[in-house]
């Protein structure tokens, strides 16, 4: 009886022991899913836009007088100083009207000081006229004061003492009159050659002369500031050759083209809706089809105050005309170039970042999937920036975490996950800096 109650319980529990096994059986596997782990890196969002590279101050240089070439001083890619001789052109009626004038003018400044010689003789003959006359009517006094004692005498006759009146008048007229032909004369100049005269010649001889003399100075055509002479107008018999000595030169004809030496700026026109995202000092990395392989950095420095039309006639949108200054101007870099711009609108140099593609959006609100010890646990965050293939995370998320980098739409939160591990983002280095984001 024992050993067949023995009997039954063994049996149980091996019945037991095979109900457990079949009921729970082997671990399903979870689900499959990409997943990445995060760390704290650079982070930058780009707007792409096209460009133009030019010259950041270029003038063309015209000759101010018509006439022939006479010198031609320099070469296209020549560096030049401000004031610089680039070329020359003859006009001969020029040089004579210089000659002329300056010719005139001379002679006139020389007439200047003939005329104040001519002065200063002449006031010294009315101050003596004036001095013989008061001498003369000091006599007239004196006399008559004599005469008047005698008279009262009866020493002279009366006729005497008139006689001796009338010629004391006539010195204190002629005194007077001395007195005012000296003081006319220091006005007018004591005749008609006066100095006042002479100065007057002097003057309109002198801008006759200046103008004469400046026209001259045009025939000289020189760099109006420190730069390259980007090109040199052409031969009108031989477009392959720049233009010859002997060519006829008409007035205001350009004659060279000169660029200062300074690193070429970029223009990008900026679509309206993207300017508010574009702020001055932000960085921007050149590109372009003709220097592959390279990349140039320069930054934001003048963002236009109007929006004008595209340049592409079947736009309809607007354009804000931004400038970036390049940090460096490499030989291979020309005027005219067309080049790729992309304005670094967010530049942070720590930041931690997901793939858009591992955010879940409900009921307004963010959420990524974090993976521990091989269960998706859903957590909520704040988000930053947003690029186009990545965003900033603000809150929520710690360095080091491994997340969901893909969107699974039967994922849930505590599921079970086998992760197939994908790289962290690392940076991609463009031109010295790192960039990762849109």
């Amino acid at each position: 009886m024992r050993q067949r109650n023995l009997l039954i319980l063994l049996g149980a529990i091996v019945v037991l022991v095979l109900i457990g096994i079949f009921a729970h059986g082997p671990r399903q596997p979870g689900m499959s899913v990409v997943v990445e782990q995060e760390n704290v890196a650079p982070f930058t969002v780009k707007l792409a836009e096209n460009g133009v590279v030019l010259s950041p101050h270029s003038e063309q240089i015209p000759s101010l007088i018509a006439g022939n070439l006479q010198s031609l001083d320099v070469r296209e890619g020549e560096h030049v100083y401000a004031g610089q001789l680039l070329a020359t052109v003859y006009n001969p009626t020029l040089s004579y009207q210089a000659a002329g004038s300056q010719a005139d003018y001379s002679s006139s400044v020389a007439d200047v000081r003939t005329a104040r010689v001519n002065e200063q003789n002449a006031r010294v003959q009315y101050v003596a006229q004036v001095s013989t006359a008061k001498s003369q009517l000091d006599l007239a006094q004196r006399m008559y004061d004599e005469d008047v004692t005698l008279y009262h005498n009866q020493a002279i006759a009366r006729n005497q003492l008139d006689t001796d009146a009338a010629k004391l008048d006539q010195a204190r007229v002629t005194y007077q009159q001395a007195v005012e032909q000296l003081q006319l004369g220091a006005v007018s100049g004591y005749g008609v050659d006066s100095v006042q005269y002479a100065q007057a010649n002097a003057r309109k001889a002198a801008i006759v002369n200046a103008q004469n003399q400046q026209q001259l100075a045009f025939s000289r055509v020189t760099a109006p500031f420190d730069g390259v002479i980007q090109s040199i107008t052409a031969d009108p018999d031989d477009p392959l050759r720049p233009i010859q000595v002997g060519t006829p030169i008409t007035e205001g004809q350009a004659l060279f083209t000169i660029a200062t030496t300074d690193n070429y700026i970029v223009r990008a026109e900026v679509d309206e809706q993207d300017i508010i995202n574009v702020s001055l000092g932000q960085r921007a990395f050149i590109t372009g089809e003709d220097f592959p392989g390279h990349t140039i950095v320069g930054r934001v420095v003048q963002i236009s105050p109007i929006a004008t039309k595209s340049s592409d006639a079947s736009s309809t949108a607007k354009q804000v005309l931004t400038t970036i200054v390049l940090d460096a101007s490499p030989a291979f870099l020309k005027d005219g170039m067309n080049v790729d711009v992309d304005i670094l609108t967010t530049d942070l140099h720590r930041a931690l970042s997901v793939p858009n593609t591992a955010i879940v959006t409900q009921n307004g609100a963010n959420y990524i999937f974090v993976v521990a010890g091989g269960v998706a646990h859903k957590r909520r965050v704040t988000l930053g920036v947003a690029g186009d293939t990545r965003t900033q995370v603000l809150r929520g998320l710690s360095p080091g975490d491994r997340i969901v980098s893909q969107r699974y739409t039967l994922l849930t939160d505590g599921a079970r996950v086998a992760p197939t591990t994908s790289p962290s983002p690392l940076p991609l280095s463009s031109g010295g800096v790192f960039v990762t984001g849109g």
